[in-house]
């Protein structure tokens, strides 16, 4: 498997609080929370793409 498909295809800064609060659930968060929900979705999906670079080897 090759390491591009991996790679992030969206700019930086395309996930940001505004497009996190278009979402059903998220509307009302406050930008400090929406950020902080951001940063685990980075974390979690760091962990997901090491995960299937290891075992797509």
């Amino acid at each position: 498997m090759s390491n591009s498909v991996l790679e992030p295809k969206q700019k930086k800064g395309t996930f940001n609080s505004t497009w996190l609060k278009t979402f059903n659930g998220f509307e009302d968060y406050s930008e400090e929370e929406a950020e902080r929900i951001l940063e685990q979705l980075r974390e979690l999906a760091n962990i997901v793409c090491r995960h299937v670079q290891k075992t797509g080897t």
